[in-house]
């Protein structure tokens, strides 16, 4: 794909994505009745907004006359799903839809199989903190019946309502209370870790000082990564993070000044206790841990990978009576 055509298809996702998000301010209450959609907690409504405007669907239907665009988040090219947090965290002023589930899905599949040759993964696979990571991505994915859309599903959704336990669907109908302290500490061990692996000395040096002195909060660890190692890091990555930060500060500014402030607001009011919610913030934390990731993942490696992983996912799509008990995508 050439770079003018490169160009063009960021620009159809992110209208896409706009295109959403307008669309649910100015026709979602015919669909869902909530007092504010600042403040309303919502994942995977299932409206005729979603029908026409998820990404999901517009690649898949755009797709079928224009084959040079991709028809599924897995199919996108690299540098596109590099920046697919930063579109996709506009959506999080709604709810996390089902681009929320395709995008976490694969990338959570594309990391795993890149543990062994990533310094960054392969440091927290040896140190099980990517126990951590994938744990964080489980709870991302995890979902309580299906899009009531088919008369198939409102079928099943009687079966699952029947036989689940009943803790099991206290704890996935609020995941976003466990998703939250779980987000902000993967990202903190993976800001860590990157600090570890990509910042300067005096970067690694001072965090090594706050780790001695065990005072290598979250609030201190964020604060270094922005003044120590987010000036010195490429030029690419450190404009998509400032890129993302702005749309985290544009739309949840009521929990702070700016994206630090916003992130550890979140965070403390969990931990200690002064809150039990947040809007969406630990798809927020996730997308920020995603943005990092895909930007240290190796543009032709990449696409050797790409092609395994789908044929794998096809050729497991096949298998009748199989549990893919350890995968991720599809979702």
């Amino acid at each position: 794909m050439k770079p003018t055509n490169l160009d063009g298809l960021e620009k159809l996702v992110a209208e896409i994505c706009d295109e959403y998000v307008r669309k649910w301010k100015t026709e979602g209450v015919k669909y869902i009745n909530v007092p504010s959609y600042e403040h309303m907690y919502a994942e995977g409504n299932w409206t005729p907004i979603e029908q026409e405007w998820l990404l999901t669907t517009r690649l898949r239907m755009l797709s079928k006359s224009r084959p040079e665009i991709p028809s599924s988040i897995p199919l996108l090219p690299l540098p596109i799903l590099r920046r697919l947090s930063i579109h996709l965290t506009k959506t999080l002023e709604i709810q996390v839809n089902l681009d929320h589930y395709e995008f976490w899905a694969w990338s959570a599949e594309v990391f795993k199989s890149f543990e062994d040759s990533i310094p960054i993964l392969k440091t927290l696979k040896n140190e099980y903190s990517t126990k951590l990571l994938y744990l964080l991505f489980h709870i991302c994915l995890a979902k309580l019946g299906y899009p009531p859309f088919t008369s198939e599903a409102m079928v099943l959704n009687r079966v699952i309502d029947a036989v689940i336990d009943r803790h099991v669907h206290h704890i996935i109908s609020q995941k976003f209370v466990i998703g939250i302290p779980i987000a902000a500490v993967t990202f903190e061990v993976l800001l860590k870790t990157f600090t570890k692996l990509y910042g300067s000395e005096e970067a690694k040096m001072k965090l090594e000082k706050l780790e001695k002195s065990k005072r290598a909060t979250f609030g201190r660890v964020l604060s270094l990564f922005k003044k120590e190692v987010l000036p010195n890091i490429s030029q690419d990555l450190q404009l998509c993070i400032l890129e993302l930060s702005k749309i985290v500060e544009n739309i949840w500014n009521m929990y702070g000044k700016n994206w630090v402030e916003i992130l550890l607001t979140w965070r403390n009011k969990f931990m200690h206790g002064a809150s039990t919610w947040a809007p969406r913030a630990f798809g927020v934390y996730t997308n920020y841990i995603c943005l990092i990731l895909w930007h240290l993942i190796p543009h032709e490696e990449y696409k050797r990978k790409q092609n395994e992983l789908l044929k794998i996912i096809k050729w497991q799509g096949h298998l009748v009576g199989v549990e893919r008990y350890w995968s991720f995508y599809p979702p």
